[in-house]
């Protein structure tokens, strides 16, 4: 559950820092600020609970869509508790860093940066690859109003090579995660998107090159 309390943290911290700029121009940056500190403490909440018998560190796992075999499932172990200190920290910094610099719809900029940041800790700790997706998307649309709104040099130009390549090379991941539900529905008689289900399949050595391959664009792409 703290794992869906981080991600859900900085979602509300989001809207909070959106809707705070009508009240005070200054209280987005304020909130945004406490949201991420709020997050440092259940990441090392997360760190302090490990027991060493169990390699996920915390886990939550709800169904969602039964029918197409999609769930809310979200866990942690040693490494994605890495890479969620690493993420809240960056955030910090982040918000450090545009603390002074940036004065152009405040509100919306940090609601835009708490967004990205929370798809962020969801990609590290989704292990339904259809939540996964939903994740990586979720980054997509904050993160081209950041690029749009306060960038530098051909700004709209940036955004919007940005947000075509990312858009095109997802649909190509997309096809992967579903063709991974297919095979498994293929083999076992349900659809599952569920990442240790997914282990189980066995396909011939030219399919998985073609799924590789639709993950391996669009993360490249992404970076």
């Amino acid at each position: 559950m703290i794992l869906a309390m981080l991600i859900g943290l900085l979602f509300a911290g989001g809207v909070a820092a959106w809707v705070s700029e009508k009240i005070n121009p200054n209280y987005p940056r304020a909130i945004a600020l406490i949201t991420m500190l709020l997050g440092m403490v259940l990441v090392l909440v997360l760190l302090n609970g490990s027991n060493g018998e169990n390699e996920l560190l915390a886990s939550v796992n709800a169904s969602w869509l039964p029918r197409f075999g999609i769930s809310f499932y979200l866990a942690a172990d040693g490494l994605s508790a890495l890479l969620l200190s690493l993420t809240v920290f960056l955030g910090i910094i982040a918000i450090g860093s545009a603390w002074d610099e940036i004065t152009e719809r405040t509100g919306f900029f940090y609601f835009n940066l708490l967004w990205t940041l929370a798809g962020v800790l969801g990609v590290f700790t989704a292990f339904d690859l259809f939540l996964f997706f939903f994740f990586w998307e979720v980054m997509l649309i904050p993160m081209y109003f950041i690029i749009a709104i306060w960038g530098h040099e051909n700004k709209n130009y940036a955004a919007m090579k940005f947000f075509i390549f990312t858009q095109v090379t997802g649909l190509l991941m997309l096809v992967s995660i579903l063709a991974l539900a297919y095979f498994h529905h293929n083999q076992f008689g349900t659809f599952s998107f569920n990442y240790y289900d997914l282990l189980r399949l066995e396909t011939k050595g030219s399919l998985e090159i073609w799924i590789m391959l639709g993950f391996f664009v669009a993360f490249t792409t992404k970076l």
